[in-house]
């Protein structure tokens, strides 16, 4: 079981180096250093809490979930290390470091484990359980064997950066619908449970025969006021479920099952999902990585399920001997245009930078739909809101008409 030692010593320039080192002894570990152009001055045992610093992190620190931008910025990081010419096992020693008291920490101290024990550097990706989707791994272990694991790395990052901004942007352009709709639904709550009930004495009166739909709005605002407390907890309730329900991945799968039939989310949608694959196979090309396996990897990073149904018929027609664009052409899944790039990408040998120009049409065309379904939010949102509050209006205007017809 390999060490920590705390070393100083002196490189070729004569500046005076510190760090640590991990070796199964101390002669190793003035070896690893003289290898490296270090003249070791001193060293010693490092202490438990140097010798593995995820361990030093407190219990809170180490659960803490991982974020999406820090499995980016891991990668970024290892990919300009390894570019520099910093060995990959003195790369994860210091990333460990650094990263000792965030939740990187541990899973960094299970790579470092799994690389010193001559691992390949996929699996100790996998072991450290950082939260990598599947194709990330497969760019890894192709970069590997391909010599460009930094090359690798970088495109990893990229993928991943593109699926947060896709995520992001969506998010933040709900942001003010979502305002807009709940400040409404607020304002059709304090109509009902303020303004609506000073006129239940139209009903107690018995002087005039009330319209219908004013009883009936009048008598909901008496109810709503007599049990505003349980109506709360009710509606808490039903947002709570709302919630757990959207966390589980069937619940999802079915409304964007529903979404994707939908006229206008359907074409948004569909786009979407051909930039994200069309981006992510070209990637796994560019990284070697063998045709029929790429196209398994791409197909688990699309969310319907009748493109991955098509995509799945793919490599059996591949290993028939047909050519991928006809393929894709009989399924219709991508427009006939976009076939033709593909078409043109196969017979110039050129597939993988086709792919990656598809993609980016595609995601382009994404973001214009997303960004006409959400601007229709707002007046459909507009307009629910002000109908809900003119037939308010309306009814109490009917109750208090109907008194004053009464009185002449």
């Amino acid at each position: 079981m390999n060490a920590c030692f705390k070393y100083r010593a002196i490189d070729a320039q004569g500046i005076q180096q510190r760090g640590l080192q991990h070796a199964a002894s101390p002669r190793q570990a003035i070896a690893q250093l003289a290898a490296r152009g270090l003249t070791v001055v001193s060293l010693e045992a490092a202490n438990s809490a140097s010798a593995d610093p995820a361990a030093s992190a407190s219990g809170k620190q180490a659960i803490r979930r991982i974020r999406e931008q820090d499995r980016i910025l891991l990668l970024q990081e290892l990919s300009i290390l390894l570019k520099a010419g910093v060995p990959l096992a003195e790369a994860i020693v210091s990333l460990e470091s650094a990263y000792a008291r965030t939740p990187l920490g541990l899973p960094l101290s299970r790579m470092r484990q799994a690389i010193q024990k001559g691992d390949a550097v996929a699996a100790a990706f996998r072991q450290a359980e950082i939260g990598l989707p599947e194709y990330s791994y497969v760019l890894i272990e192709s970069g590997e064997a391909a010599g460009r694991l930094h090359g690798a790395m970088q495109d990893a990052a990229n993928q991943l950066e593109y699926d947060r901004n896709i995520a992001q942007e969506f998010t933040n352009a709900l942001i003010y619908p979502a305002v807009l709709v709940s400040t409404g639904v607020l304002a059709v709550l304090a109509i009902f449970i303020v303004v609506v009930p000073r006129f239940a004495s139209l009903i107690k009166s018995g002087r005039a025969e009330i319209p219908a739909i004013s009883r009936w709005v009048i008598e909901s605002g008496l109810f709503f006021k007599a049990h505003l407390l349980e109506s709360g907890v009710a509606a808490v309730v039903m947002i709570t479920l709302s919630v757990f329900a959207l966390r589980h991945p069937p619940v999802r799968q079915a409304l964007l099952e529903v979404l994707a039939y939908m006229p206008v989310s359907g074409p948004w949608l569909s786009n979407s999902e051909i930039g994200r694959w069309a981006t992510l196979l070209a990637t796994l090309l560019e990284n070697r990585v063998p045709l029929l396996d790429a196209l398994t990897l791409s197909a688990r990073g699309l969310r319907r399920t009748r493109d991955r149904r098509e995509l799945a018929n793919v490599g059996d027609a591949l290993r028939r001997g047909r050519v991928l664009s006809d393929i894709l052409a009989e399924q219709g899944w991508i427009p006939a245009t976009r076939i033709n790039l593909i078409r043109v990408g196969e017979r110039a040998g050129e597939l993988p930078r086709v792919l990656a120009e598809l993609g980016r049409l595609q995601s382009d065309a994404a973001r214009q739909q997303m960004k006409r379904l959400l601007t229709l939010i707002e007046p459909i949102a507009i307009l629910l809101i002000g109908g809900v509050v003119g037939f308010i209006m309306i009814a109490i205007i009917l109750a208090i008409t109907s008194l004053n017809t009464a009185q002449m």
